[in-house]
């Protein structure tokens, strides 16, 4: 069955059906050619049941609240922080790219949304002022990989629901790996940029000007702050926490800062909408997909295959990795998550392997997913943004794909990186 489940979803792919219609079509083959009785009733009570689930309900909220952002002037106001924090050193608006990707990581949780907003504010004046469109377009779109790690990330509420983990912990444990990803991105955009002369909007950090753009922009960067905060102080569950964001964001677009107009309102809520609708199909299909490999047992004869070659967790840590870096060239983060986390997850507990690192290095790492070919979606979108050559945008970000990889590692092999700051919470 296994066999035919792959060769329907490799040819699928290779025809270029949608991913969601791919898998779908794959899981109905499997219950087809299983030796076991499956009816295809089964079909449609999975697919209720993956989405019958009121965390997920966080998704369209989170979505909504990025889409609110983008309408008004919040982003525009992150931006300016950015610039006034970081637009002085070298390659000065490539570090602007990252660090406004970071904030914005903190609002929408979606690689997809923050690529595409940083992307169109950033990319122009990145050319205008001389940028290679080809490093400007790999800025952005590694930056953009961020989002998915920093909280509130949508692939980490898809793993908490798929792993019946705690949310707020996932949230608190990407922090550090979120902000580590983007220092070094910030880094690696020092020495690329040694030998050009890229001009910068300003020359010199101004304490004045920071002031200003805080004043300006406090109440945006302060979304994020809630986000966490509520959730680990237990004043509500990341879905509420999705709903206050939205609310929040829309209050102070349209009331505060007043530059939300009614239009933007409704075209906001379209744009979360088929967004969610997308999301959300990729992880009943998805689920149906996990459900159909556990009921064969797959999970349990790889488990059984990798601990009877080792039981060490480092080389065990080795192998997640390996599989989840293929599977993030071919799948996006949450159908990986969905159809891997039931694989995975049983193998790494056997060996001690915590379930919030587990969750932590499958989200970095599928992360790396969306800059790589050949479905890597963040390239896709900048691609279309920066008019750049496909050819031209591979070479710009081998090397922001083999820094991710070092980071990754990283946060593998260090997992107090990512279990500091949820273990301190807990403590508190």
């Amino acid at each position: 069955m296994l066999i035919v489940i792959m060769m329907i979803l490799f040819i699928c792919m290779f025809l270029g059906v949608p991913i969601a219609v791919a898998l779908g079509w794959a899981s109905i083959g499997g219950i087809l050619a299983s030796i076991y009785y499956i009816p295809l009733e089964v079909v449609p009570q999975r697919l209720f049941t993956a989405v019958d689930s009121f965390p997920l309900l966080a998704i369209p909220f989170f979505m909504l609240a990025g889409e609110f952002m983008m309408a008004g002037s919040m982003a525009k106001r992150i931006t300016n922080i950015a610039f006034s924090c970081v637009g002085w050193i070298r390659a000065g608006l490539a570090q602007v790219s990252t660090l406004t990707s970071m904030f914005f990581a903190g609002i929408s949780g979606s690689g997809a949304a923050d690529t595409a907003a940083v992307g169109k504010m950033m990319i122009p004046m990145m050319e205008e002022k001389g940028y290679d469109k080809g490093f400007a377009a790999a800025t952005v779109a590694t930056a953009g990989t961020i989002a998915v790690v920093i909280p509130p990330s949508i692939p980490m509420i898809v793993y908490g629901v798929t792993a019946g983990v705690s949310i707020g912990s996932l949230f608190t444990a990407g922090i550090i790996p979120g902000i580590i990803l983007g220092i070094s991105i910030m880094l690696l955009n020092y020495f690329l940029t040694k030998r050009q002369n890229y001009q910068n909007e300003t020359q010199r950090f101004e304490l004045i000007s920071l002031k200003k753009a805080l004043k300006e922009g406090v109440l945006a960067l302060l979304l994020p702050i809630i986000i966490v905060v509520g959730i680990r102080g237990g004043i509500f569950t990341p879905t509420e926490a999705g709903a206050v964001a939205s609310g929040y964001a829309f209050f102070v677009s349209k009331f505060i800062y007043k530059d939300l107009k009614w239009s933007e309102i409704v075209t906001a809520f379209l744009r979360a909408a088929q967004m969610t609708a997308m999301v959300i199909f990729i992880i009943a299909v998805a689920n149906l997909f996990g459900w159909i490999l556990t009921a064969e047992q797959i999970p349990q004869h790889l488990a059984n295959t990798i601990t009877s070659i080792t039981n060490n967790p480092n080389i065990i840590l080795l192998f997640i990795n390996l599989i989840l870096f293929i599977t993030g060239c071919f799948l996006n983060a949450s159908a990986a998550i969905t159809i891997l986390t039931p694989l995975l997850l049983p193998l790494a507990m056997s060996v001690g392997i915590d379930p919030i690192h587990l969750g932590v290095v499958m989200v970095v790492n599928l992360a790396i997913g969306l800059i790589t070919p050949p479905v890597g979606l963040d390239l896709y979108i900048i691609q279309g943004i920066a008019n750049v050559s496909f050819d031209k945008l591979i070479k710009s970000i081998v090397p922001f794909i083999l820094l991710l990889i070092i980071i990754l590692m990283m946060i593998t092999y260090i997992p107090q990186l990512s279990l500091f700051l949820s273990e301190l919470f807990n403590k508190l």
